[in-house]
């Protein structure tokens, strides 16, 4: 159990995170986030080799394409140009893999999400969401490069993100 200290410092964000996924084909995950997962396309932009070998991010430059969720949150995804970038292993199950092993969406309706994905032959790693907690069910899936993605339905959202409820 982790104890609360008192907080001396915080990031002062100005939006929701981001978070960012690499990957060797653009368009076919396009395709799965914006119409599979109905995420919408806001962006899309190119930058030069010059520019991302001054940011540390590739010798060759990049695409990167900027979607976003119902909710606000943005999944963004690069590809670098020229050199693809070196594939993960796709696991067998999902905390085998070290790091940042999975994106979550917190959802309604993951029985009907669940039947929308396996239409779309999405892979999934259980045929049906798992009641994980009482009332609290997940379900995971990995998108066409094979980054796990969680969705989870919870009974009242209001006791797990008071902060979110008014």
């Amino acid at each position: 159990m982790v104890k609360k200290a008192a907080q001396s410092w915080s990031l002062k964000m100005t939006t929701p995170l981001e978070s960012g996924i690499v990957c060797n084909d653009i368009e076919q995950m396009l395709k799965f986030y914006v119409d599979v997962l109905g995420l919408r396309l806001v962006a899309d932009a190119s930058t030069t080799p010059e520019l991302s070998r001054r940011l540390g991010s590739t010798p060759h430059g990049y695409r990167i394409v900027r979607l976003q969720t119902p909710y606000g949150e943005r999944i963004k995804l690069v590809q670098p140009a020229k050199q693809p970038p070196k594939p993960n292993p796709v696991p067998e199950w999902l905390y085998e893999r070290h790091g940042i092993a999975y994106l979550t969406f917190v959802i309604d309706g993951i029985k009907r999400v669940a039947k929308h994905l396996k239409e779309h032959g999405v892979k999934l790693t259980s045929d049906e969401p798992i009641e994980v907690r009482n009332g609290v069910f997940a379900l995971y899936a990995t998108d066409p490069e094979g980054n796990f993605i969680e969705f989870v339905e919870y009974p009242d959202i209001a006791s797990y993100r008071p902060d979110l409820v008014k």
